[in-house]
């Protein structure tokens, strides 16, 4: 089960990267590398939060290395919010 998620991830995070820079990437690169700049990974980050339903922490986007590495940090962040016990679930 740990697996599915960040693929799941990546392909959404790459779908999504591809139309703010207006070009195929893949998994193995940087955004930055990219020649994406602070406007375009703001637009990326408001996006990812929008598509998965959740408040994203933008640190992990600066930490991760390239599209994969960034694609099992939000998985791993935003996984309990996925099943329904995420931060502002009623308990």
């Amino acid at each position: 089960m740990g697996e599915p998620a960040p693929d799941r991830h990546l392909v959404e995070l790459l779908a999504i990267c591809a139309d703010v820079l207006g070009h195929d990437v893949a998994a193995g690169e940087n955004f930055f590398d990219l020649g994406g700049d602070s406007a375009q990974a703001t637009d990326l980050f408001l996006r990812l939060e929008a598509r998965l339903g959740v408040e994203l922490d933008v640190t992990v986007f600066f930490e991760a290395a390239d599209f994969r590495d960034l694609a099992s940090r939000l998985a791993g962040s935003t996984a309990p919010a996925l099943d329904g016990s995420g931060p502002g679930t009623p308990a």
